[in-house]
């Protein structure tokens, strides 16, 4: 039944209004419970001297007052306007930017100042809800948003005023003639360049919505080939944004290009200081921010709900469709990413810059994967018919025999050792209480605890007896693995190598499979070795390669000097980057020739005739690999490359023998847990990782449709 307009409206701004106020409700919470961070002390101390010049009346001391003149003062401002109201206390000491953050803040000055960000934080929630109700309640639950956009923080201007800049850019462009021409400098138009402008006096990283405004507006105006217009409009544009941002920048004006030069390049010597070297936060920390929601261990939770790796996974499987919906916004989130992961300095508090448009990615994600696939199966229910159900009790029946002896060995060879497994989770098994283990323990714990003879117990590795612990250890273990940026790193090795070994295997499939190459058998059996080498052996061979000490590279080193082929790997294991580089270059040599073997097999099952058929269609090398090659290969290949992933993620031999990073997987981790004795946690560990890999495989063959075989080329 389809809504009347009318009521949809309705309904909507219903939507808009709980958003809002759940979006108050978490940040005021947030106000009142998160404790002193770094960076609020520098903040407070500059809106004491802004509210002590505003009571004065002394106007021409806000060009000579700008408290920590590496970024802009409009945000200090509104914090000084914000603490008029209290009484006055004594200046905030000037302190070390490194400093701890000062716990002896005045409470009353720390409050009203705190709830001016959450305003302007739920003011952001309440634009972005006007887009999608639902993006507005992603942006309004998600932890790190409410974190600092609910503390004495540069964040929350520049988040609302650069959203509020996409909106009316969005805006403006509805007013675009058929021709492609903007009706003007019109209204929207103009306040799209006045709040970039004002974000540029809040915090310059936000200006990131401003490129992507540009990078829209250019492609829309190649689109319509209009160039020359998009120039000089957006000339003025900047001009008014530039205007715009001097204007709310009072600092600048005895001196704007001394003191801009200045502020622009203490942030540049800032990212490469030695502050942020000592951090050492590696180049994809960004992506791991996102992955995570905010460590808390408080007594009283500061937030809610904690759920940002959900909204970060939605918003992955639904940026594809959010650019073809909504390309700015796209544009807008994959500038910022580009940003943040080139721009050294990766404090969390940055990816505010991309978290509006994430939050509209997540809602995309979540129609694809669970709102359109219940759609899907409730149209497919429907159409079913009592003939089809007698058809396939037929068939279960022709193949029950066949069916039973498989199942037999299933259940004995992976079934049972699971359940086990997971039973073994809901108890505190150690090595503490291994003998009662062995003498019944676990299935006496497990028998007592699921029929409610026993009350659950808290989680302790001191028992001598087996109890039971339920799933107490579950949220513990997604705390620790989200929270450290484990699994995240999982996830990204993963990625990675699979990607590079994929692409790596079918290069040289396809090279092999070229009429004319020579010794192919040959090529092919020597490309087979690496998978031939066990992986642990493999894994001490490229270490012996890249041992920092005594390294086959480090040693070459030492003897040639710096000249030396790949002598730039040198020190590697002290950059987190190089590190993974180093890292990748055994997973890919050992992970490739699956994947070219998978990839042969299939070139040799494509009959001449398509290419044929293509060629004399006029097309070339690209688009035949592309809409011929692939998709007559992807049901193949897809299933090798799922069987890969399975084995990237639970790598093991590799990062035990090159001992950087210990827990490199949820493999290691498990591993080193057991190894200590806490047998429960480590079951538990490989039960998520269980679900983790059943919900991967059944994502990518849902979104690679290779069960469907070749129905799409």
């Amino acid at each position: 039944m389809k809504i009347p307009v009318r009521y949809g409206r309705i309904i909507k701004i219903l939507l808009i209004i709980i958003v809002i106020a759940i979006a108050w409700a978490l940040r005021w919470r947030a106000v009142t419970v998160l404790p002193v961070d770094y960076d609020e002390d520098d903040y407070l101390r500059a809106a004491q001297q802004y509210a002590a010049l505003i009571r004065s009346g002394d106007w021409t001391g806000f060009t000579q007052t700008n408290y920590r003149p590496e970024h802009p003062p409009l945000a200090k401002i509104i914090f000084g306007v914000s603490i008029l109201s209290a009484p006055e206390a004594p200046l905030i000491p000037d302190r070390s930017s490194s400093a701890d953050p000062d716990q002896t803040l005045p409470k009353n000055l720390l409050r009203d100042a705190r709830a001016s960000s959450a305003v302007l934080g739920s003011l952001e929630v309440l634009l972005l809800a006007l887009v999608n109700p639902l993006a507005g309640l992603f942006l309004a639950i998600h932890t790190f948003t409410i974190k600092y956009t609910s503390q004495v923080m540069l964040e929350a201007v520049p988040a609302f005023t650069s959203l509020a800049a996409i909106l009316c850019y969005v805006r403006a462009n509805k007013r675009k003639t058929r021709s492609g021409n903007l009706r003007g400098m019109n209204t929207w138009f103009i306040l799209s360049a006045v709040f970039l402008g004002l974000t540029a006096a809040s915090k310059y990283i936000y200006c990131v919505a401003g490129v992507a405004i540009l990078i829209d507006w250019l492609i829309w105006s190649m689109e319509h080939k209009n160039l020359k217009r998009f120039f000089l409009q957006a000339f003025l544009w900047g001009l008014i944004a530039f205007l715009i941002f001097l204007l709310f920048d009072p600092y600048l004006w005895p001196s704007p290009i001394e003191r801009l030069r200045s502020s622009v390049s203490f942030n540049a010597a800032y990212s490469t200081g030695t502050h942020v070297q000592e951090v050492g936060y590696p180049i994809w920390q960004p992506l791991t921010w996102l992955s995570m929601s905010v460590p808390w261990s408080g007594n009283r939770p500061a937030f809610v709900v904690m759920v940002d790796t959900f909204i970060t996974l939605l918003a992955v499987f639904g940026v594809t469709r959010l650019w073809k919906k909504e390309r700015l916004y796209g544009i807008w989130l994959g500038v910022a990413m580009v940003f943040l992961l080139l721009w050294p300095t990766k404090w969390p508090q940055y990816i505010l810059t991309l978290t509006a448009p994430l939050s509209l990615a997540a809602v995309y994600g979540l129609s694809a994967l669970v709102v359109e696939p219940i759609k899907g199966w409730l149209s497919r229910r429907k159409e079913k018919t009592n003939r089809d159900k007698k058809s396939n009790l037929a068939n279960l029946r022709r193949v029950l025999p066949w069916l039973i002896p498989g199942s037999l060995f299933f259940i004995t060879m992976a079934l049972i050792p699971l359940l086990f497994e997971f039973g073994t989770s809901l108890t505190n098994l150690s090595s503490a209480s291994i003998r009662d283990g062995l003498h019944g323990g676990i299935l006496r714990a497990i028998w007592q605890g699921l029929t409610g003879q026993i009350e659950v117990s808290q989680i302790t590795g001191r028992s001598n007896q087996v109890e039971f612990t339920g799933l107490n250890a579950f949220p513990y273990l997604i705390n620790y693995i989200s929270g450290s940026g484990l699994l995240f790193f999982n996830i990204m090795w993963t990625l990675l190598s699979v990607f590079l070994s994929t692409g790596l295997g079918l290069a040289v499939a396809l090279l092999l499979w070229q009429k004319g190459t020579r010794f192919g058998r040959i090529w092919q059996a020597l490309f087979i070795l690496p998978w031939a080498i066990p992986e642990y052996i493999g894994a001490l061979m490229w270490f012996n390669i890249f041992s920092p000490e005594v390294g086959w590279l480090a040693l070459a080193v030492k003897r040639f000097g710096p000249n030396f082929p790949f002598s730039f790997f040198s020190g590697w294991e002290s950059s987190t980057s190089f590190w993974l580089i180093v890292l990748l270059i055994p997973a890919v040599w050992y992970g490739f020739p699956f994947l070219m073997l998978a990839a042969s097999a299939g070139l040799k099952m494509i009959p001449s005739d398509v290419f044929d058929a293509a060629a004399i269609d006029g097309a070339d090398g690209w688009h035949t690999l592309r809409f011929i090659t692939w998709p007559l290969l992807a049901p193949l290949v897809i299933p090798a490359i799922i069987v890969r992933s399975i084995f990237a993620f639970n790598q093991f031999y590799l990062f035990r023998a090159f001992f950087v990073f210990d827990n490199g997987t949820m493999a290691n981790l498990s591993y080193e847990i057991f190894y200590n004795g806490q047998y429960a946690i480590s079951a538990t560990i490989n039960m998520a990782t269980v679900l983790i890999l059943i919900g991967f495989v059944v994502l990518l063959n849902r979104w690679s449709k290779a069960s469907e075989g070749v129905n799409y080329a």
